[in-house]
């Protein structure tokens, strides 16, 4: 999977879904073609936690102070959007519910590049 983000404007996916926001982007190893499809196709017929990965960035939209979950973060630090230690720091504060100051600046730091990099470049 190259990427998953979030639509502005409802898309249709390959296999002709229509409306789709939530999409994933594949890449065929063996011809190097690439193909936008729904978060549902990409669970259905692949197997991976696209699923899980959007409804932990619909938390964090809705409320920025919430914590992503874990496939989120993994999915985060695979794309370099956040660091090796930002991606420990995460799983180190993600279950607290009191945190320092300087935590939740750092959490909501995070949380919003996310969310950022998660919208349709």
């Amino acid at each position: 999977m190259l990427e998953v983000y979030e639509a502005d404007q409802p898309e249709t996916c390959l296999c002709g879904h229509y409306p789709i926001i939530e999409l994933c982007v594949l890449l065929n190893r063996r011809n190097g073609a690439r193909a936008t499809v729904g978060n549902c196709c990409v669970k259905k017929f692949v197997g991976l936690p696209s699923d899980k990965i959007f409804q932990g960035i619909k938390r964090v939209r809705k409320d920025i102070s919430q914590s992503l979950n874990a496939e989120a973060i993994q999915h985060a630090h695979e794309r370099r959007w956040i660091n090796e230690w930002e991606k420990d720091f995460y799983f180190s504060v993600m279950r607290k519910r009191r945190l320092t100051l300087k935590q939740r600046a750092k959490k909501l730091e995070i949380n919003d590049r996310v969310l950022q990099r998660m919208k349709k470049q």
